[in-house]
């Protein structure tokens, strides 16, 4: 068994799907299941969205629980520009690992997102001047690696990988392409503890299982015919895509000033609400919640707020209709949804594109849960759900 503690659900999603290429057995689950039978377990903690010692607390536990199932080894999933505790996580399970030295690889090339000379680029510009530096929860104001990271209790390198690697501490690698995460990966052993995004994963699979990976599938006529889709992502081009899709008369809910702006909305706003959503799916078959950007402009409501609202909303409509299919865009926001509907059981179907998973959910054979990062580019055909009545 390969072990994985991620630090949000989307993220335990894309490693899911990036193990389906490997035709790996794998189930994402909210808690240690010490029964699992998977060849590939991840736990989705969400401790991004956590206090730093409430994510250290429980990175502790989860690891401990871990190393009980005697996996081959376990892999760190962090965000891959770095949001989240990831320093004070890593930290704490190299305490409970027994290891002197981390490999850290954040890095992601398919995405034009790479590390160089200490700096972190996204499409060739540093990360503090795109749209990450305007992160609700963990804005970015540096491009310099070891300033995003900030201090430590372990020395911390930022090198590539032709330098040789210190004895013991957080190394983090360079990697502006597919050849640096295959050559970082060939530098792991069981003296070292591996951490990185999806690419730095794909990488040690490819190590691991030499055989060529099956590609992504596209998703065109797999999908259910009653489809929720649910976008808690502050990024710009998800925004702009939602946008044009109500311009152009599609079902989009945003979610009304009166429960945004409101610490406590009442409960005739909240009926109102899913009552919009409900008849957009009677009417659709499909319905899409977001919020638009100039709803929370000039307030002092939190992300946190935001996401147990719209996981609300999302538990009324359940209760109104029989949904097949769940589209979830955002890891915090799927954590909440899906801790509002007592959800935490995943298994993955298909990888739709990089990213885009859709999985079978545990506690409800009948309905999929389709996931994707927030700052990820959707699938071609992701708007085309068709009639057909999903197989899984």
């Amino acid at each position: 068994m390969i072990a994985v503690v991620a630090d949000d659900l989307t993220g335990a999603a894309e490693l899911g799907g990036i193990g389906l290429r490997y035709n790996l057995k794998v189930e994402i689950n909210a808690v240690v299941n010490p029964q699992s039978r998977a060849d590939l377990l991840i736990i989705s903690t969400n401790t991004r969205s956590k206090p730093k010692a409430e994510a250290v607390q429980d990175m502790v536990k989860v690891t401990k629980e871990l190393l009980q199932l005697r996996p081959t080894f376990i892999f760190k999933k962090v965000d891959s520009v770095l949001r989240g505790h990831v320093l004070a996580e890593m930290e704490a399970q190299l305490q409970v690992l027994q290891v002197q030295r981390a490999l850290l690889v954040p890095a992601n090339p398919a995405l034009g997102r790479v590390l160089s000379n200490g700096e972190y680029l996204v499409q060739g510009q540093p990360i503090h001047e795109t749209s990450f530096s305007h992160d609700p929860e963990f804005p970015v104001s540096t491009s310099s690696v070891a300033g995003m990271l900030g201090a430590g209790r372990h020395p911390l390198y930022v090198q590539q990988h032709q330098a040789a690697l210190p004895a013991a501490g957080i190394v983090v690698g360079e990697a502006t392409n597919t050849a640096d995460l295959q050559a970082w990966a060939k530098l792991t052993d069981n003296k070292t503890f591996a951490a990185g995004a999806s690419g730095f994963f794909t990488a040690l699979l490819d190590k691991l299982f030499p055989a060529a990976a099956a590609p992504p599938t596209a998703a065109t006529g797999s999908f259910g015919s009653s489809a929720l889709y649910v976008s808690g992502t502050t990024f710009g081009k998800s925004r702009e895509t939602i946008q044009e899709v109500k311009e152009n008369g599609g079902p989009v809910c945003y979610m009304p000033a009166a429960i945004a702006r409101a610490a406590t909305p009442t409960p005739a706003a909240y009926t109102a609400w899913s009552q919009e959503i409900v008849s957009c799916l009677q009417v659709s078959g499909k319905a899409i919640i977001a919020i638009a950007a100039e709803t929370t402009t000039g307030t002092a409501v939190s992300a946190e707020d935001l996401r147990k609202k719209t996981a609300k909303v999302v538990q009324l409509v359940f209760a109104q209709t029989d949904l097949q299919e769940l589209v979830l865009e955002g890891g915090a926001t799927a954590f909440a949804i899906l801790k509002e509907l007592n959800f935490q059981e995943f298994y993955p179907i298909r990888e739709l594109a990089p990213g885009v998973i859709r999985m079978q959910v545990g506690a409800k054979s009948t309905l999929c849960l389709t996931l994707k990062p927030g700052s990820y580019a959707w699938g071609s055909d992701i708007w085309n759900f068709s009639s057909e009545k999903a197989k899984v």
